[in-house]
């Protein structure tokens, strides 16, 4: 039901952002700045096509999770409301920890 993209954006938020993020997007759409959001606590390297492609798939879940009403996305904030929470909480630390580590190996990639 929930893949390593959908787990990490509900987890990151929750763990890292305390469970809503406030920002200012400019010239990127809501979905795009809280990818990039989550995709910076992975600790990839930025900049590279490998970390683009994460950003780009963390945003098709975090407009997943939206529209499955896990993820309360305004003009300004995202939250995660009680469902998504509860997912979240259900994912163990050891689990999140293997998908940061997973995502960050392959958004690292060199790509010859």
């Amino acid at each position: 039901m929930f893949d390593q993209f959908d787990k990490m954006v509900l987890v990151g938020l929750a763990r890292e952002y305390f469970g809503s993020l406030l920002f200012s997007r400019g010239g990127m759409s809501q979905q795009e700045f809280v990818a990039r959001a989550v995709a910076e606590i992975t600790g990839a390297q930025q900049g590279t096509k490998e970390y683009e492609e994460l950003v780009s798939r963390l945003s098709q879940s975090v407009k997943k999770l939206s529209e499955w009403g896990l993820l309360d996305l305004k003009e300004y904030e995202v939250k995660l409301t009680a469902w998504g929470q509860s997912v979240a909480n259900s994912i163990s630390t050891d689990e999140f920890t293997k998908i940061k580590e997973s995502l960050a190996k392959a958004a690292s990639r060199k790509r010859r």
